[in-house]
């Protein structure tokens, strides 16, 4: 079984990977690991969806994997998702992909350059279509783009528009190459802040992380027992 870990930055993962065992490197930003009977690479493609999109596709085209996750952490839109609390990505969009008129940004959807149901998106999402009984993590939909946003008047506008849980700057990439190149994947996020007027002073960036690497070795128990999808 080989698992591909796509992570914007080391600084998200380095706790996890710290308890395996290196064994050879595949380049300059793919890593690769044992764990028990499990092959475990890890790509740092960077942060935002273009780099993303580019290095996940060519590790693809090299290896043959049977499964990749997106792992990292991500701002809260949801009183209920609070910081530290870990999460599965079952849905994404984009949000910052479009045309700007006055005060909105028209989807290319809306603007007639794309179908809603045009693959991979469904009513212009696109879901994550696998499911594992071993995930035992609160399904919440995602957006993503190319800015960490901290300015209300934005925020009030991708909430609006995409009443998403969650916002990343990469999920939505590994879900378009995913499912273009039918390769399993998931996307597992550690709350690290609430979406609204930048203030660090509020994140819990160590928190998210710590619990990011328990729910990973958890998941990673169960799924080197039975190693298959449901």
């Amino acid at each position: 079984m080989r698992i591909l870990f796509v992570g914007a930055t080391c600084f998200e993962l380095y706790q996890f990977f710290e308890n395996l065992v290196e064994i050879e490197g595949e380049g300059k930003n793919i890593f690769r690991y044992k764990w028990y009977d499990l092959e475990i690479d890890l790509l740092i493609p960077g942060v935002g969806m273009t780099f993303t999109a580019y290095h996940l596709t060519r590790a693809l085209y090299a290896s043959k994997y049977d499964l990749v996750i997106n792992a990292g952490i991500a701002g809260s839109f949801r009183d209920e998702l609070s910081i530290g609390m870990v999460v599965n990505v079952k849905t994404e969009q984009i949000c910052d992909l479009g045309i700007e008129e006055d005060d909105r940004v028209v989807s290319l959807f809306d603007a007639g350059f794309m179908e809603m149901n045009q693959f991979p998106f469904e009513n212009g999402k696109m879901t994550n279509p696998h499911h594992f009984k071993e995930l035992e993590l609160t399904a919440v939909e995602g957006v993503t783009g190319n800015i960490s946003h901290g300015c209300n008047a934005s925020i009030h506008r991708i909430y609006n528009e995409f009443n998403a849980d969650v916002e990343s700057m990469e999920g939505a990439s590994v879900f378009y190459v995913c499912l273009h190149e039918k390769v399993p994947f998931l996307e597992i996020r550690a709350i690290s802040n609430f979406v609204e007027s930048r203030d660090t002073t509020k994140w819990d960036i160590p928190l998210a992380i710590e619990n990011l690497t328990d729910e990973l070795f958890r998941f990673l128990r169960k799924f080197a027992k039975i190693k298959q999808l449901s």
